[in-house]
């Protein structure tokens, strides 16, 4: 999860926008020329969003903090002993910083 504020978009976006299980409002936004996922957005956490690691050019220095639908994970993918991990979309949100 990224803050809003760290992250810059240019282009054209294409948006699915849908109401979660536990009543949020989610977007996905994505490219309208290939079907690429771009960002997603809660407005759970209206300062944060979540960004592919496939978009980004270097994701080297990125740490995983915080695993959502781990029940979807691979059985070969190991997680830091730090990750806080939730099986399903959880009522939680970022601290503040």
């Amino acid at each position: 999860m990224f803050r809003v504020d760290q992250v810059k978009i240019s282009g054209d976006l294409g948006e699915y926008v849908y109401t979660s299980a536990n009543g949020s409002q989610v977007t996905k936004a994505f490219c309208p020329n290939c079907g690429s996922p771009i960002y997603g957005c809660n407005t759970n956490a209206p300062d944060h969003m979540t960004l592919p690691l496939g978009s980004m050019d270097n994701a080297e220095d990125l740490e995983v903090q915080v695993v959502i639908f781990n029940r979807d994970k691979q059985h070969w993918d190991t997680l830091p002993e730090t990750t806080a991990i939730f099986e399903t979309q959880p009522d939680w949100k970022p601290e503040k910083v």
